[in-house]
């Protein structure tokens, strides 16, 4: 099989050493913190009644923090669950004609207290008499509806998050979810409408909240490189960079928000989150799977002494099959990430290991 950029838009595929995990019979393990990020700026951006004390226009406006740690084990059938995190969620409302903004803080979302009503604590951004009204109002009428989504967050994850115990939880939402923590951005070709950076043709709001496919796979993978972890980060996200490695095309940037391309269209998707050095959160899927359906990529950056870097990548939702029914998805995909990415990075800039 030819090598991507030599005239096959595949990835190389090898053959598995180990056997299929065939109804999740042996061990595997995902990493859902990406995953939680999603549910809960889906489980906890609500709008509340005006009251009796003048607060109006009261809601929550999504995650504004998110720390710690959320995983799903499983063994021989059997879900096994592990969270703890640390939570903050945007508010804004008004008193009479006074704005008000702050963050509801929940310092500690953890397994071992799950069906309880977790710690919550009212930052109000002002110290003012109006302040103090509404975060009244938000301890007697806001908690329980935030309780309420965090005890469906919990129950969620029970059932096994991301993927489920077949199917996500509800993918819909999921894939709505992501676009919302997106903030709606496309790119704009000039032309007024937004190109749908996967195939080139104009993206419908039908595609943008197409809801994820059926999955099953979590990929993880661990590299070490002889740099710094910004040296990898530019070497990720910057488009010369992208392309100096890939040799091939590609449309990347550092920019939240921003959908991207590499190797010549086949990889697409969208930067969720970045912060330098430390974590990259993209939407991202290959061009032959289903229509609409993305996985999530996590990488992360360990540095125990300077220049000697591990980068932690999580991969879920990655499908069973692809657009054609073919079943190699995984295979093609950590393979990838292995011989295509990291290996030609370490090649191209001298960062081998």
């Amino acid at each position: 099989m030819a090598k991507l950029g030599e005239g096959d838009d595949r990835w190389i595929v090898k053959d598995r050493e180990d056997g299929a995990n065939v109804n999740n019979w042996h061990w595997q393990e995902k990493d859902a913190f990406a995953w939680a990020k999603v549910r809960f700026a889906d489980l906890l951006s609500l709008t509340f009644p005006d009251t009796p004390d003048g607060v109006s226009d009261l809601k929550t406006t999504g995650v504004t923090s998110l720390t710690g740690e959320a995983y799903v084990n499983r063994r021989k059938g059997k879900i096994i669950v592990g969270y703890e995190l640390e939570l903050k969620v945007a508010y804004v409302g008004k008193v009479g004609e006074v704005e008000v903004s702050g963050n509801i803080h929940f310092p500690y979302i953890a397994d071992e207290n799950v069906g309880e009503e977790p710690e919550a604590i009212v930052l109000s951004a002002g110290n003012g008499e109006v302040d103090e009204v509404v975060k009244k109002v938000i301890r007697e009428n806001a908690f329980p509806k935030l309780f309420k989504g965090i005890h469906q967050f919990e129950s969620e994850l029970a059932m096994g998050g991301p993927g489920g115990e077949g199917d996500a939880p509800d993918a819909k939402k999921e894939g709505e979810a992501i676009n919302k923590s997106m903030n709606g951005l496309r790119v704009d070709d000039g032309s007024g409408a937004s190109a749908n950076m996967a195939t080139g043709g104009p993206k419908t709001r039908a595609d943008k909240l197409a809801p994820l496919s059926k999955t099953k796979h979590t990929i993880t993978m661990t590299e070490r490189f002889y740099c710094r972890p910004q040296d990898i980060c530019d070497a990720l996200l910057d488009g010369g960079r992208v392309m100096a490695f890939s040799r091939s095309p590609a449309d990347v940037t550092k920019e939240v928000g921003r959908e991207f391309t590499m190797f010549d269209g086949n990889i697409s998707g969208t930067l969720v989150e970045y912060d330098p050095g430390v974590r990259i959160v993209q939407r991202w899927r290959f061009r032959n799977w289903e229509q609409g359906h993305h996985s999530v990529v996590t990488i992360t950056f360990r540095e125990p002494e300077p220049g000697n870097v591990f980068v932690d990548l999580t991969q879920t939702s990655v499908p069973e099959t692809d657009a054609f029914g073919n079943e190699s998805v995984m295979d093609t995909t950590e393979v990838g990430w292995k011989d295509q990415i990291f290996d030609r990075i370490r090649k191209t800039f001298g960062y081998g290991a």
